[in-house]
């Protein structure tokens, strides 16, 4: 077939005659490699699991391959692992080089809009304790200067959240239908006018601006049907301003109401990660990173409802398969593991 799929890539090609998809916005959207083409899953900071990935897969120093093969990776290059310093190093060299492309994830993002997050303290100059199950520091290369986060923050507000050709497109989280039409109708005018700015950060802030004149009429209703209606509101309050963020969408998927209260990260939670992939029906193959693949066994000793994994989304599943689409080549394949050490 024309899909070949392994552990830590998928390796595509073209069709004989495809064309590159038509060019939306080179902030947001951009056109996919064509030929063959390495697509690498989330690598966080595992610098060196990465370049024992690139020399087995045959890539040189300068990312060249004999075969013209070219790498792509889906995001998340950053936070939890020892090295986030030497990833976006290799990665940004590779792409300036014109070797490689890759979309944001959503820690990319959250570096772009000065969130501290847990894993991304080695961005400030910071440590901190990355296991939870353990009390210790943890040992990470931190970010060595102002020049370099200010050098990293450019090369990322330059990367698209897209990448799409007639047969293939790659994306970080999720795609929806009408995520993807406000993204191919963006253009930074728009932003421009409205004070959200240009590019991927003024393309947030304009949707998220959208989001929060929806959110605020659904606090008024709140206000109005009182404390019987509380949850409820807060469950429409969560989806919307996440589904109703084309660029949250892209990098870090959508949400949808749980059918019960359950514990994840930290807290009880009420939405859960939406299985958009079950409505793809599309031709074009998705390949996404961003979600565990395999999940833990559920620990005995948690109580019900209290497992901080949460309900594994792709339950059902097998560990290669292709979920979702509509025949003919697509639906979406969501890889197996992240760029791990020792995988």
């Amino acid at each position: 077939g024309k899909n070949v799929l392994l552990i830590f890539m998928a390796t595509l090609r073209a069709p004989s005659g495809t064309k590159t998809a038509d060019k939306a916005n080179d902030n947001l959207i951009r056109p996919l490699f064509e030929g063959k083409i390495d697509v690498i899953g989330d690598i966080h900071g595992e610098a060196g699991a990465l370049t024992t990935l690139l020399d087995r897969l045959g890539y040189d120093g300068f990312g060249r391959h004999a075969d013209g093969r070219r790498l792509v990776f889906v995001g998340d290059l950053v936070d939890r692992g020892p090295n986030s310093v030497a990833v976006c190093d290799v990665v940004r060299g590779l792409v300036e080089s014109g070797n490689a492309q890759m979309v944001l994830g959503n820690h990319e993002l959250n570096l772009l809009l000065g969130k501290h997050k847990h894993g991304n303290h080695w961005f400030y100059g910071e440590t901190e304790v990355i296991r939870k199950d353990q009390k210790q520091k943890s040992y990470q290369v931190l970010a060595p200067s102002e020049e370099w986060r200010k050098k990293t923050l450019d090369f990322f507000r330059s990367q698209p959240v897209i990448l799409e050709r007639k047969d293939v497109i790659v994306v970080h989280a999720a795609i929806l239908p009408e995520s993807l039409k406000a993204l191919r109708e963006w253009d930074d005018t728009k932003g421009k006018e409205g004070g959200a700015g240009s590019g991927v950060l003024g393309a947030y802030k304009h949707f998220a601006d959208i989001a929060a004149k929806k959110i605020e009429n659904l606090k008024e209703k709140g206000r109005k049907e009182g404390e019987e209606e509380e949850d409820e509101v807060k469950i429409q309050i969560e989806l919307t301003a996440q589904n109703c963020n084309p660029i949250k969408v892209a990098s870090s998927g959508t949400e949808e109401r749980a059918a019960a209260k359950f514990f994840a990260g930290g807290k009880w939670r009420q939405v859960k990660r939406g299985k958009w992939w079950e409505s793809y029906d599309k031709e074009p193959l998705v390949v996404v990173g961003h979600y565990w693949r395999r999940f833990a066994p559920p620990n005995p000793n948690i109580i019900k409802g209290f497992n901080p994994s949460g309900e594994n989304p792709f339950a059902g599943h097998g560990d290669f398969s292709i979920v979702g689409g509509g025949g003919g080549g697509g639906g979406v394949f969501f890889f197996f593991f992240r760029v791990t050490a020792g995988q």
